[in-house]
């Protein structure tokens, strides 16, 4: 399981609730959500986010981002 800060970790989840986000954002604060299991204790938007993600192949279930596809699919 990766190291995340959880400070850190939760005042970004408290910035993507208040505030409109970059996808990158979101992806990253979705991958330590999954690494960490918070994804799967938090309501229920968290969860289905993060499973979104990992189906479409974007985070892999274990929290790693699929950069290639990120940077072939959705950067501008």
């Amino acid at each position: 399981m990766k190291q995340v800060e959880m400070m850190n970790l939760m005042e970004r989840v408290i910035s993507y609730e208040s505030e409109h986000r970059s996808l990158e954002f979101v992806l990253q604060l979705f991958a330590d959500l999954i690494a960490t299991g918070l994804a799967w204790q938090f309501q229920g938007h968290y969860g289905r986010e993060a499973r979104a993600y990992i189906e479409s192949g974007l985070v892999t279930p274990q929290g790693d981002i699929n950069w290639k596809l990120y940077y072939e699919e959705y950067a501008l």
